[in-house]
């Protein structure tokens, strides 16, 4: 055993942790090109086998400041070396599981005293109106990792299990066309937001937002737009005057309200501005869920498909969520229970509240891209308040919280704001930043360095 600790806590073993390390970044940075910032995350930079070769990496560098007495004078400047190293490990150690951060968005002339956190977690909530259980998990998922997990509760003498289904990044709607239990659906076309147009579908009897338009499809409740099949024959219904045009001749005409026309193939229908074509109608098909990216785009939701079990029975319920914003919760029965789930970023309040007197954004002469962009704020917290302003190399430190400028709204009247909180953890690793520079520093001026050593040599030989 002594031996097996000997070779793991050597020299040799600490160089090939080193070049583990650095093939590990290498790699991370390569995924994060391809497949993007989460899915780095979730292989390689908070995966165990990193912070397992970091830990053993730090035990090293402890176990040889004893080993090699380099808490001696005439080894000052190997010890602050190591001293740097073991310092922005741990202070690294304390931002993984101690720091928050996330992204606080403030309207001029509004106030705002909570950020939605960057990590993401599945909530959930079940109750039979006399008990409760409220859970959450912290989730790292990615199209490339294995996003596997299990969480059993006993509720109420009840065995019931959440888990891992499937998780699909960028979601998009994919029709299938089946000749046994399909449903009937039909399909339009819309512009889509990057440009050209897209396929929306819908399932009769259900109702969707497509394109802004509230669109039903035999939908027993009113829609904005309604579609109906009698027979072969397609109608439809709108709360607004539409606007059509007929691709075949460009024939146009105004169409009332509350009134039932005929549905046509190839004619642009305009409803409260937005446009839309139908296209097709499937009598027997599926939609269903795919990736549409390979890089995730963290902008737009994700789709993480959860199995909920109880005792023999269960289902599989549809969450989207993603980074920057709060996801919406799904309220259902099943099996006699009361159930709430939601994946996406959670709710921090702060101690203080931050009110965004101005937005001011500068761009290059001549065009439209932006030079620099900055926010006038005021901290108000109790009887203390005081004006500031934070720019790109200007951070607002306050109460263990720092805050960047990060990017603003569209319309270029609100700021987005990145939240840290890591008082300790930053510290911590500054001082292994100061470590470091003393190693450097005593290297030069302590008699004792090899520095120092072969000068004596080279002047000695002179003489």
């Amino acid at each position: 055993m002594n031996r097996f600790f000997n070779n793991l806590l050597s020299i040799p073993a600490a160089l090939l942790l080193m070049l583990f390390f650095a093939i590990s970044i290498g790699l991370a940075t390569f995924l994060e090109n391809d497949y993007g910032t989460i899915a780095a995350r979730a292989v390689v930079f908070n995966s165990w086998w990193l912070e397992l070769c970091l830990f053993v990496l730090c035990s090293i560098f402890i176990f040889n400041i004893f080993k090699y007495k380099l808490h001696s004078l005439n080894k000052l400047p190997i010890l602050f070396l190591h001293l740097s190293f073991i310092l922005i490990i741990i202070g690294a150690g304390i931002t993984r599981y101690v720091g928050q951060e996330g992204v606080m968005r403030i309207r001029e002339g509004s106030l705002n005293s909570q950020f939605i956190s960057s990590n993401l977690f599945l909530e959930f909530k079940i109750h039979d109106n006399k008990f409760e259980y409220n859970g959450k998990k912290e989730l790292l998922l990615s199209s490339i990792s294995k996003n596997q997990f299990k969480i059993p509760i006993s509720f109420d003498h009840k065995n019931v299990q959440i888990e891992y289904h499937n998780f699909i990044q960028d979601p998009v709607d994919f029709l299938l066309e089946t000749t046994d239990q399909g449903e009937n659906i039909v399909e339009f076309i819309v512009p889509a937001k990057e440009g050209g147009m897209d396929s929306k579908y819908l399932n009769r009897y259900n109702q969707s937002v497509i394109n802004g338009i509230n669109v039903g499809f035999d939908h027993q409740f009113q829609s904005d737009f309604e579609v109906f099949k009698v027979d072969s024959l397609f109608y439809f219904s709108s709360i607004y005057e539409v606007d059509y045009m007929r691709m075949s001749d460009q024939s146009k005409g105004i169409l009332n309200s509350n009134t039932k026309h005929r549905l046509n193939h190839k004619t642009l229908y305009t409803i409260n501005g937005q446009s839309m074509v139908f296209k097709n109608y499937y009598s027997n098909a599926r939609i269903i869920k795919k990736s549409s990216t390979i890089k995730n785009d963290e902008l737009q939701p994700d789709l993480l498909q959860v199995k909920l079990s109880i005792s023999e029975k269960d289902t599989i319920l549809n969450l989207y969520g993603g980074r920057g914003a709060i996801a919406s919760k799904e309220y259902f029965t099943f099996n006699g229970l009361f159930f709430s789930f939601s994946y996406g970023a959670l709710n921090h309040t702060l101690p203080f509240a931050i009110y965004l007197k101005d937005f001011q954004l500068e761009r290059y002469p001549g065009s439209d891209s932006p030079s620099s962009f900055a926010s006038e704020i005021q901290v108000m917290d109790g009887d203390t308040t005081f004006d500031y302003r934070i720019f790109m190399n200007n951070v607002l430190n306050y109460r263990g919280y720092r805050f960047f400028q990060s990017s603003y709204d569209k319309d270029e009247k609100g700021t987005i704001l990145s939240v840290n909180q890591d008082k300790w953890g930053t510290m911590i690793t500054y001082l292994g930043y100061l470590s470091l520079l003393l190693s450097v520093v005593a290297v030069f001026l302590s008699k004792f360095s090899r520095i120092n050593l072969l000068g004596k040599k080279i002047n000695n030989h002179r003489t």
